[in-house]
């Protein structure tokens, strides 16, 4: 959807603070306003590790300074947090809007 859109981005691309490296789903860099966007997409939150995994790996996004977009952001940084479905679906229509409202307004 980011391609779509013609944003460019880093999938998976290795994020290294403190000695530590995480792969962000997406880092896109807005030339336009100088935020760095770190985009996760959380699939299986139902399952009990991959949600301890993932409240580990919020933990320390928010200890670099990179807050969720809806706290404003961190002076590091932007973190989008998308969610699959509880059926398992992407709600497609929401993330379209989301892109649209981070980078084309």
């Amino acid at each position: 959807m980011l391609h779509d859109e013609g944003i460019d981005y880093h999938y998976e691309a290795p994020l290294e603070r403190g000695g530590v490296v995480k792969y962000p789903d997406f880092i896109i860099e807005d030339d336009d306003t100088g935020v760095t966007y770190y985009w996760e997409h959380c699939g299986m939150l139902h399952d009990r590790a991959y949600r301890r995994r993932w409240e580990d790996k919020l933990d320390w996004y928010r200890a670099q300074g990179i807050l969720p977009i809806e706290e404003g952001g961190g002076p590091n940084g932007s973190l989008v947090v998308t969610r699959d479905n509880p059926d398992g679906g992407i709600d497609t229509p929401s993330i379209d809007d989301l892109i649209k409202k981070l980078f084309k307004e």
